[in-house]
C-alpha cells in the first residue's frame, strides 16, 4: 500500500455500541488523538451506532447499520470494537477485507475479578475487532448477517462470505490496549455461554446448505434512527467528526435467543 494508493480515500469508522459508557469514554479522546498525529492525515468519521435497550445486543445488525448511515460519505469502513484502543496501527486505505487487530487480542479474560479463566484469539484468521472494509466489498457480501442476537457467530459468519466467495483478505499487525469487560460468549469457567449454543446452531443452519446464505444482511436491514447527537469529547479539531446514532430494528430475535440471552445477561 503505498500513499498515492491512500489519497483521498474517506474512512468511516463505524462502532457497534451499547452500555458500555466507560469504554466509550476512553475510546472517543484515544482515537481523535490518534488520527490527529497521523502523518499523512486520513480523512475520517465515526459512527457510533447504539441499539435501543429492550432486545438482546446484535452487534452485526449494528455493523450494517452503521454503513448504511456513511455509506455515500466514505470510499472504505472500518468496523470497530469500543474495548480496543489504537497504539500503533495502520488504518489507511485497504483494497481487500484487512484485519489490522493483533497485539492486544491474544488473549482476554472471560469475567475480569471473578475469574481467572482466558479465551485465545486465532490471530491468523480472525476478522473481528478492528476491520477495514472497502465498501464495495462489503456491498459485494451483503454485509453481516442480521440473524445474530446476543453473543457471538456474526464475525465467523462473516469471514465465510468472504472467503466462500474467494475474495482475497490482508492482516497488519496492529497494536491496540484492550478494555477487558464480562466474555458474554463464555461462562466464568470459561465453558460456551447459552447464548453462544444457540447462535452456533443458528450459524449451523444458515450454512446448512452448502451454499452462501442470501437473503439476510445490509440488502434485508430494516431500522428506525431514534435520535442523533455529536459524541467529539470537546476535543479540539473533532467537531462535527463523531456522532452516536440510537437505532432500533425492525426484525425480532428468535425465543431461544432472548432466554439464552437472557439467562446469561448478554445485551
Amino acid at each position: 500500500m503505498t500513499t498515492a494508493d491512500s489519497a483521498g480515500k474517506r474512512l468511516h469508522i463505524v462502532v457497534p455500541y451499547r452500555d458500555r459508557e466507560s469504554h466509550l469514554q476512553e475510546f472517543v479522546p484515544r482515537v481523535s488523538a490518534y488520527f490527529d498525529r497521523l502523518a499523512p492525515r486520513i480523512e475520517y468519521r465515526v459512527t457510533i451506532v447504539e441499539q435501543e435497550a429492550g432486545l438482546p445486543f446484535n452487534r452485526g445488525a449494528l455493523k450494517n447499520a452503521g454503513f448504511l448511515l456513511g455509506e455515500e460519505r466514505s470510499d472504505y469502513t472500518c468496523l470497530h470494537d469500543v474495548d480496543y484502543l489504537p497504539v500503533d496501527a495502520d488504518y489507511s486505505w485497504a483494497d481487500c477485507p484487512t484485519c489490522i487487530l493483533w497485539y492486544g487480542a491474544e488473549q482476554r479474560p472471560v469475567a475480569p475479578g471473578r475469574s481467572d479463566r482466558t479465551v485465545t484469539t486465532n490471530l491468523e484468521s480472525s476478522m473481528g475487532g478492528v476491520l477495514l472494509m472497502p465498501n464495495t466489498v462489503m456491498r459485494q457480501v451483503d454485509g453481516y448477517s442480521n440473524a445474530f442476537w446476543g453473543w457471538g457467530y456474526e464475525d465467523f459468519d462473516f469471514s465465510l462470505r468472504i472467503r466462500a466467495r474467494r475474495i482475497p483478505t490482508g492482516r497488519r499487525k496492529g497494536r491496540f490496549r484492550p478494555l477487558d469487560h464480562d466474555n458474554d460468549g463464555f461462562t466464568p469457567d470459561a465453558a460456551p455461554s447459552p447464548i453462544s449454543l444457540v447462535n452456533r446452531r443458528v450459524f449451523q443452519e444458515l450454512w446448512s446448505g452448502g451454499k452462501i446464505p442470501a437473503g439476510d444482511g445490509l440488502s434485508t436491514l430494516s431500522f428506525d434512527v431514534l435520535d442523533r447527537r455529536p459524541c467529539d469529547g470537546g476535543i479540539a479539531g473533532a467537531e462535527g467528526l463523531w456522532e452516536v446514532v440510537r437505532v432500533r430494528f425492525s426484525h425480532a430475535p428468535r425465543p431461544d435467543q432472548v432466554s439464552a440471552a437472557a439467562g446469561h445477561g448478554a445485551s
